[in-house]
């Protein structure tokens, strides 16, 4: 046999045993999953848990594989990783309704309530809408919006032109500067203003969706009880105590330990095992 020949032979059967390998996991993952949902429909929750976290372990990522491990864990008492899993869920999907619904059930049962950032309106706003998407959507979105910011710049150079001023009446119809009595040449200003605005806020979404995602930054305090040191020692003060169920973001990182931050500027060093990124 020729060496391209024998190339091509063994690059064939390696191909093939990677597709089997991927279809015989992909079909053991399913089982687990289902195996899972089995446990829990017959009241064995930790059983559930187990099988459904070892799909996990697999590798497996799913909103609904995170949703009914989320389930699963708050019928077994363990409201940190039942916080983390309906998190991990939302981020994958983050429209579900039941997912964001049972999150805020569970959230209104930990002890660390006065941790959680109380944003104002225009904030609430932003983050209500930016939680709607998740990092691909928004990236589109963003993609988008910047296309459309360099549509209207190019119309608006050439606005006084002969081909724009024939199709202005119509493509000002949707245009709000039309009612306000603005002419042409405010009115595209006001479009490439508000246009500049909601690409930057998604920019800024996506860009903060992309660095959490990237560095995976958010975290959730999985120990009932954790002590938050000044450094990463426990001969460094005690500043204060975390619950179970708690979110944090997480900075610099030493052996066995992570530093937290909180809102109200609270931060410190905590036993890296005590909590569980998202």
């Amino acid at each position: 046999m020729k060496p391209l020949a024998w190339a091509l032979a063994v690059l064939c059967l390696w191909a093939g045993l990677v597709a089997a390998q991927t279809s015989v996991s992909q079909a053991s993952v399913y089982q687990l999953f289902a195996r899972g949902n089995q446990l829990y429909e017959a009241g064995e929750f930790e059983d559930a848990v187990d099988v459904y976290q070892e799909s996990v372990d697999r590798g497996a990522s799913s909103p609904e594989l995170f949703y009914n491990l989320a389930n699963a864990y708050y019928k077994s008492g363990d409201l940190g990783r039942t916080v983390l899993n309906y998190e991990r869920s939302l981020r994958l999907a983050p429209r579900d309704e039941d997912a964001r619904a049972n999150l805020a059930l569970v959230r209104s049962m930990l002890r660390d309530r006065q941790f959680v950032d109380d944003p104002g309106a225009f904030k609430r706003t932003v983050t209500w809408m930016s939680r709607r998407l998740n990092l691909r959507e928004s990236l589109f979105v963003t993609s988008l919006l910047y296309l459309a910011l360099m549509i209207v710049s190019i119309v608006f150079v050439f606005r006084d032109t002969s081909i724009v001023s024939r199709l202005y009446p119509k493509i000002s119809l949707a245009s709000p500067g039309r009612f306000l009595g603005l002419d042409k040449s405010r009115d595209f200003a006001l479009a490439l203003a508000t246009l500049a605005l909601l690409l930057g806020l998604s920019g800024a979404s996506s860009w903060n969706k992309y660095r959490d995602a990237s560095a995976r930054r958010a975290a959730i305090v999985v120990r009932q009880e954790a002590a938050v040191y000044g450094g990463p020692s426990t001969e460094s003060t005690l500043q204060f105590k975390v619950h179970e169920g708690t979110r944090v973001s997480t900075g610099e990182t030493r052996p066995g330990w992570i530093q937290i931050h909180l809102p109200g500027d609270l931060s410190g060093w905590i036993v890296d095992r005590w909590i569980e990124k998202i």
